[in-house]
């Protein structure tokens, strides 16, 4: 076995030990924001539509206000922009809402099916037999194990 093998090995085994933790607390963290997005959509969906009658009915009055008072013109023209700045809140908000709730079971899911597979693979190299010259991660056998045989 090469040199630059074994230093890929140990690397490949260092960044594995490193990044399983946060791969972890990541899942957990992607699962309680899951939660919290299915416990506060019906809340959002029913502000952001009481937020569409408010922007409606200001608008209402901008126009009316606008064909009788002239001299409010600035008045009305910072509650237009008011208005429409509420309206890309309401749809940016709902873009958010939907996005969240289509990855976080796709992430969920794919966090599943890797801690699965390392599972699996913990309890393949549990099952290798004592007395095999395999050895985890393709690393040559210990020379004290061979020693106490």
């Amino acid at each position: 076995m090469e040199v630059w093998s074994v230093v890929v090995a140990v690397l490949v085994a260092v960044l594995t030990g490193a990044l399983l933790p946060l791969v972890f607390q990541l899942r957990a963290t992607l699962r309680s924001v899951q939660v919290a997005l299915d416990s506060a959509s019906p809340k959002l969906n029913r502000t952001l539509d009481e937020l569409g009658v408010v922007t409606h009915d200001v608008q209402t009055v901008v126009a009316a206000l606008s064909d009788s008072v002239p001299q409010g013109r600035a008045f009305i023209d910072a509650a237009a922009g008011l208005t429409e700045t509420m309206t890309q809140l309401q749809t940016t908000v709902r873009t958010a809402t939907a996005v969240g709730t289509a990855v976080g079971p796709a992430l969920a899911a794919a966090f599943q099916a890797f801690r699965a597979i390392r599972a699996e693979e913990a309890t393949n190299l549990r099952s290798v037999p004592d007395g095999a010259d395999e050895s985890p991660a393709g690393l040559p056998p210990r020379e004290d194990s061979n020693e106490q045989q």
